[in-house]
């Protein structure tokens, strides 16, 4: 199994409904540690409850409310691998798609999901006054992804975004003694932009079978 972990975006587009014959994912999909499960939700639900997170009201697939707009995705909606992607999301199970999110914290591709606003970024907290929640994920948010890792046993790893959200997978034993892991870390207001062809690429090897190709292009560890 191949696990991605991609930001949540500034922009988010709820427009796209769940069909009603189309599989959705909850968290004990993913978490089998009950614990777990429930500071999962119950820190969502203290963030929701924020009148600045500005909580939507219709529901979406994760994988639409940010890649249909967010700009790391940009390469990936323009190639027409984001439907190709999605379609394989939806039909197997040899790919598993995550974002980190300042509200959800972690959410697969196919969980069901609203609009909010909120931020694991101190900056964009102060330049848009929306909440910020590092501080309630922190502690938590790596034991999270750590189980979610012991339960599906991914054969590689492959992770996207800003030291303020790769911080979180850097605190996990995954990311500290596997060698089968790969990330990639942006900076400043460029940092979508030098994302989106790499995430597009990692994608487009996974469809057309060139992952081992893919895997010698990069090290480890690349940053902007």
């Amino acid at each position: 199994m191949i696990i991605i972990i991609t930001p949540c975006s500034a922009n988010k587009d709820d427009s796209t409904p769940i069909p009603n014959s189309f599989k959705t994912v909850q968290p004990s999909d993913y978490l089998d540690d009950k614990n777990l499960i429930s500071i999962l939700q119950r820190t969502r639900e203290q963030i929701f409850r924020d009148p600045r997170t500005c909580l939507g009201a219709r529901t979406t697939y994760a994988f639409d409310l940010y890649v249909r707009t967010g700009k790391a995705y940009r390469d990936l909606r323009e190639s027409n691998n984001q439907q190709k992607i999605k379609s394989t999301l939806i039909s197997g199970d040899e790919i598993k798609w995550f974002f980190l999110s300042g509200a959800y914290g972690i959410i697969p591709a196919l969980e069901a999901a609203k609009k909010y606003q909120a931020t694991f970024d101190k900056n964009i907290e102060r330049k848009k006054k929306i909440p910020y929640t590092a501080d309630l994920w922190k502690n938590t948010l790596p034991l999270i992804c750590d189980a979610i890792f012991s339960k599906l046993h991914p054969t590689w790893l492959y992770v996207f975004g800003s030291k303020s959200y790769t911080y979180f997978i850097k605190q996990t034993d995954f990311w500290k003694t596997k060698e089968t892991v790969k990330m990639f870390e942006s900076t400043g207001q460029s940092g979508p932009s030098w994302l989106s062809p790499k995430l597009d690429d990692l994608v487009s090897s996974l469809l057309n079978n060139q992952l081992d190709a893919f895997n010698k292009r990069y090290p480890k560890f690349i940053k902007q």
